[in-house]
C-alpha cells in the first residue's frame, strides 16, 4: 500500500514536469520557425537548442512515467494546464522587431521549469527513487544552462535591437551587464532579510 502511494506521488510530480515540457515545446517550436529569418542569430540558435533539449527531456520523462506504472496519455491536471498555458501564451507570438521580448518570455517559462525540476528532485530524493532523482538532476542542470545562456546572449540582443533605431545611438553595455549578472548570481550571498 505504501509503495503504491509512493509511486502515485512520483508519477504526479513527473507528470507535472512532463506537462510543462510538452507545452514549452509547442511554444518554442513556433519560435524556431518565427526566428529563422531574424537578424539576431544568437536568438535563433538559442531557441533551436532549447527545443532540442526540451524534446530530449520529454522523452526521458515519458520513459520514467511508464517505468513508474503511469501513462503519458492521462489527462493533464487543470492547475498544470493553466500555469503552462500562461507560459505558452507569453511566448506564443514573436513580435517582428521584439526578439528580446520573446527570449525574455522564454526565460520566464524556463525559470518555471527549473523550479518544477527542483521540486521533482526533492520529492524523488525524499522518497528514495534514485532513478527519478538522477533524471531531475539532469533536467535541472539543463534548465540552469538554458537560463545562463539567455543571461549571456540577452545583453547582445538588446544592444542589437536598440541599434536598429538610428535615433537611439546606444553604447555597448554588454560587458557591464554581464558583470552585474555574475555578481548577482553569487550562490552563497544572503538575500538580506
Amino acid at each position: 500500500m505504501a509503495n503504491d502511494k509512493r509511486n502515485e506521488t512520483l508519477i504526479t510530480y513527473v507528470s507535472d514536469v512532463h506537462a510543462l515540457v510538452t507545452h514549452g515545446i509547442q511554444a518554442i517550436h513556433r519560435q524556431v520557425d518565427q526566428l529563422a529569418d531574424v537578424s539576431h542569430r544568437d536568438a535563433s540558435a538559442a531557441v533551436t537548442r532549447f527545443e532540442s533539449i526540451l524534446r530530449a527531456q520529454e522523452s526521458e520523462l515519458q520513459n520514467r512515467i511508464r517505468a513508474l506504472g503511469g501513462s503519458t496519455s492521462q489527462p493533464v491536471k487543470d492547475v498544470v494546464s493553466a500555469v503552462t498555458g500562461v507560459a505558452a501564451g507569453l511566448i506564443n507570438a514573436v513580435r517582428a522587431s521584439e526578439t528580446v521580448k520573446s527570449i525574455r518570455d522564454d526565460y520566464t517559462f524556463i525559470s518555471q521549469l527549473g523550479i518544477a525540476w527542483l521540486m521533482l528532485h526533492t520529492t524523488a530524493s525524499s522518497l528514495g527513487d534514485d532513478e527519478t532523482t538522477r533524471l531531475a538532476e539532469r533536467g535541472y542542470a539543463d534548465t540552469a544552462k538554458m537560463i545562463m545562456h539567455i543571461d549571456r546572449i540577452m545583453p547582445k540582443l538588446i544592444v542589437e535591437e536598440l541599434r536598429e533605431d538610428d535615433t537611439l545611438r546606444p553604447s555597448d553595455a554588454q560587458e557591464h551587464t554581464r558583470a552585474m549578472v555574475r555578481k548577482s548570481w553569487e550562490r552563497e550571498a544572503p538575500i538580506g532579510v
